[in-house]
């Protein structure tokens, strides 16, 4: 679209808009010249993308659906009350459901300011030259031919772009809570673990070991649950398991994770490193600790 043409045809129509409402002719009329005042900076901020080279600044003046419409008193020699004129001029959004995309869609914004210019000079019977009117009119439907053979490109909604990024949330949630627990599972497989305890052992009364009570601390390597159980199951006799098999077990990383201070963390279990050894002191630790 030839923009520079375009440019140079209205600005003699903003010239002549000026000079049927510019503020400073209602000077006797405060009403009429507070209105047209502010009317006439939002006319020019709705003009500066025809009027300046620049299509970095369209976006910044286009109006929305809750912009009011333009409102002009005009200048008359008449001294009875005037009605104002109301004028709104083409919202973005319809706009962008004309179509078009990069420069096709500025071309169509600078053609559609042109031809809301020359409804609004109607408005207000501003004298136009009909060969201006008739040239911007043909280069107004040139752009808005163009735009229409562009590719559409509706932009999404801001609330579907949300909507869409709570769903993807909430589906990384799902597969995140349905992602199995190594540990748990681990420690579950543990504890419904059959054995079968040799005939020689099973003849005596000394217990065996109730997986169901035994708990490991966060620290723990989930990878060792397995071996920690079965050396602790070789190790009954020498813990003396009887005393305590009806306490709870918890398995830590090492005796500094038992205690806080000089209290334990585990009230009420029986504690344990997960790398104990027998023989030693490790009878006395469990004592204290269950105590």
């Amino acid at each position: 679209m030839d923009t520079a043409r375009l440019r140079k045809l209205v600005k003699p129509l903003v010239r002549g808009v000026l000079l049927k409402v510019h503020p400073d002719f209602f000077a006797h009329d405060p009403v009429a010249k507070r209105t047209n005042q502010g009317s006439v900076q939002r006319l020019q901020d709705l003009l500066v993308p025809l009027l300046k080279d620049n299509a970095a600044v369209a976006a910044k003046h286009t109006p929305s659906a809750a912009d009011p419409p333009l409102e002009f008193f005009c200048k008359s020699d008449s001294a009875l009350p005037q009605t104002p004129v109301s004028f709104a001029f083409t919202q973005v959004q319809q706009m962008h459901r004309a179509g078009g995309r990069g420069a096709s869609r500025h071309d169509l914004l600078l053609a559609q300011r042109a031809k809301d210019l020359v409804a609004l000079c109607g408005r207000l019977g501003v004298d136009a030259s009909e060969s201006a009117v008739a040239e911007i009119e043909q280069i107004v439907g040139k752009a808005a031919a163009a735009a229409a053979s562009a590719p559409a490109s509706v932009p999404a909604a801001a609330s579907e772009l949300r909507a869409a990024r709570a769903r993807e949330a909430m589906e990384n949630y799902r597969r995140k809570k349905e992602a199995p627990d190594p540990g748990a599972f681990l420690l579950e497989k543990l504890r419904l673990a059959r054995w079968s305890p040799d005939p020689q052992r099973s003849k005596s009364a000394r217990p065996e070991l109730d997986r169901s009570k035994v708990f490991f601390a966060s620290s723990v390597d989930p990878r060792s649950y397995a071996g920690v159980v079965d050396r602790i199951e070789a190790s009954l006799d020498q813990l003396h398991y009887a005393r305590w098999c009806s306490l709870p077990l918890m398995v830590v990383d090492s005796w500094r994770h038992a205690f806080r201070g000089s209290a334990t963390r585990y009230p009420g279990f029986v504690v344990i490193p997960a790398d104990f050894s027998v023989p030693g002191n490790v009878y006395a630790g469990l004592c204290c600790q269950a105590g």
